[in-house]
């Protein structure tokens, strides 16, 4: 009996141990785009905070978005390619909040087995990418904000190029491949199974791929012409099933929030406060190829945390 009694002790004391030594979770969901800067910045934030695990899942934003609301993702920060994903899928219902922090551009992606890849340039990519032996891709549209970038591009080039039906036939080409996210196409370039896809720079420089650099009227990463870029526009999936929402071209900017249903509120707080901070995850960004927007609200930001607002531009 007092062996037993013992036993019982000890499964106690070892159950209580491992209890306070157990890690802080705190879930992260991350735009594909995101995944190298995001993996560097988790390994710094937990280095300087062993008590804490950040569990990452990267996706296409709109899905990840539409895991928070349809789903019931548990997710303690979420950050977007695209801030208006969060405007229009999270916000007000899942999200108080929307912050801008990053910008990047899209490029014509193309590895070292890439069919013409000797020959393609700035005038005649349109017609390389087109020609009948060529793979080319982007990602889903409705799934990741790549993908409707990518499709925007098209149609833009159309217009800057002077190219009548550019993005009928783009879009015809038997050619064309789509995956559900834009980090895929990395392998499939890498590979050669894919000789092109539109991709996000910073993307590209990370992986070490080969890009052409598109023209800035096209690119989407230029804020000056967010009334070009307009002109394109997009039919994606909406909020609820069977709805439909039109998306119209803009700079891209990223954006993040805390959703209002976080299971660890605190700690996802003192994990963006990390990521916004200049010597943290902002320096990470803009090593890996990245731009910085503001960071800076989007709107009034009344519901923004003060912790967070100290960290914000006008």
């Amino acid at each position: 009996m007092k062996q037993l009694r013992r036993l019982f002790l000890a499964a106690a004391i070892l159950l209580m141990v491992s209890g306070a030594f157990a890690a802080e979770k705190v879930v992260v969901y991350h735009a594909g785009s995101l995944a190298a800067p995001m993996a560097k910045i988790e390994a710094m934030y937990e280095e300087a905070n062993p008590g804490v695990d950040i569990q990452r899942e990267s996706g296409g934003s709109a899905a990840l978005a539409r895991k928070i609301t349809d789903l019931g993702g548990a997710c303690d920060a979420f950050f977007s390619a695209d801030y208006m994903v969060i405007e229009k899928l999270l916000r007000p219902a899942a999200a108080d909040w929307n912050i801008l922090f990053a910008s990047n551009a899209i490029v014509l992606m193309y590895g070292p087995k890439s069919k013409y890849g000797e020959e393609i340039g700035a005038k005649n990519w349109t017609e390389v990418m087109l020609r009948p032996d060529v793979r080319w891709g982007h990602s889903e549209p409705d799934a990741d904000p790549c993908g409707y970038r990518s499709l925007m591009v098209l149609q833009l080039a159309e217009k800057f190029y002077g190219n009548e039906a550019l993005y009928e036939r783009a879009m015809k080409h038997s050619g064309r491949g789509v995956r559900q996210k834009a980090i895929e196409l990395v392998s499939m370039v890498e590979s050669g199974a894919m000789d092109y896809a539109f991709e996000y720079k910073s993307v590209a420089v990370q992986h070490g791929l080969k890009y052409l650099d598109l023209p800035v009227e096209i690119n989407l990463m230029e804020p000056s012409r967010a009334d070009d870029y307009a002109a394109a526009t997009v039919e994606l999936a909406g909020k609820e099933p069977g709805k439909k929402m039109l998306v119209k071209g803009e700079p891209i900017v990223y954006g993040l929030s805390i959703p209002k249903d976080a299971p660890n509120t605190d700690g996802a707080l003192k994990f963006v406060e990390f990521v916004l901070s200049p010597k943290g995850g902002l320096a990470v960004f803009q090593e890996m190829g990245q731009d910085i927007v503001g960071p800076k609200a989007m709107g009034a930001g009344e519901s923004i945390p003060a912790v967070l607002k100290a960290l914000l531009k006008n």
